[in-house]
């Protein structure tokens, strides 16, 4: 059984007299629990009676309250079981999600992955454009879901020159790295890559594929990679699940 929070007077007095949204009020005082450590990782918060009962609102508030904070991967529900204290987001800095294993790693994490696809593709023109490629050229196409202590984390795209890479989709597990593959394979070595993002909300597809519900928020990230020559050799895109990632950068003054 959750430990009852330590509860003043005066918080929930500030609570109810807010112009905010009680669910917003609430949910500032969960979070502050758990980032004072009051509540640990991995403990079960109390029920939604409870909570009810300790703050004086009503079920909907609670919930939407719960709703928010489990967008935010600050707490996860478990079916049957209850509500608990998420496990801290990852971290990355910018431009990093190319080297996903070793930032995962970094953590004191176990990266893993399993292949949802392959083959050999003619791809749209947009990609074709950013590859150098012919309209009568094909790409190598593999996906893979990445994993992160066995908890799906993202879905990760790739498209590679055919050409440039015979029988790419024949060699290649979807265990190593992009960047390893085609260097210990291939011979050809990535030295750069450009990474966009994008804030999205995942369809219900890619949701089931993340363990996650549908209209759930999720960073949608592309990359190119290049070689020594500076010719493109990878087109990649991941969508990666929101609530369990924050990426910072730093910024230093003169």
């Amino acid at each position: 059984m959750p430990t009852p929070p330590t509860i003043e007077l005066d918080e929930i007095a500030a609570m109810h007299s807010s112009p905010g949204a009680l669910y917003h009020s609430l949910g500032h005082i969960i979070r502050s629990k758990i980032q004072s450590g009051e509540w640990a990782i991995g403990q079960r918060i109390p029920s939604e009676r409870e909570l009810m009962g300790i703050f004086n609102v009503s079920r909907a508030t609670v919930r939407q309250a719960i709703e928010n904070l489990e967008k935010e991967g600050i707490l996860r529900r478990e079916r049957g079981k209850g509500t608990f204290v998420a496990p801290p987001k990852i971290e990355s800095g910018m431009l990093r999600m190319i080297e996903f294993a070793g930032v995962i790693k970094q953590n004191g994490l176990r990266p893993s992955a399993q292949l949802l696809g392959k083959e050999c593709i003619t791809p749209p023109k947009h990609i074709r454009q950013l590859l150098a490629l012919s309209d009568s050229e094909q790409t190598a196409w593999l996906q893979r879901l990445l994993l992160v202590n066995d908890e799906p984390m993202l879905i990760e795209t790739a498209y590679f020159p055919a050409a440039r890479f015979p029988a790419l989709i024949d060699l290649y597990d979807g265990a190593s790295e992009w960047r390893d593959f085609v260097h210990s394979r291939y011979g050809v070595k990535v030295i750069r890559a450009r990474e966009t993002f994008e804030p999205v909300i995942l369809e219900d597809r890619e949701a089931e594929l993340l363990g996650v519900k549908g209209g759930f928020p999720a960073l949608w990230v592309e990359h190119m990679a290049y070689d020594e020559a500076d010719a493109p050799v990878i087109y990649l895109t991941s969508l990666l699940r929101g609530d369990r990632c924050r990426f910072y950068t730093d910024l230093v003054f003169g």
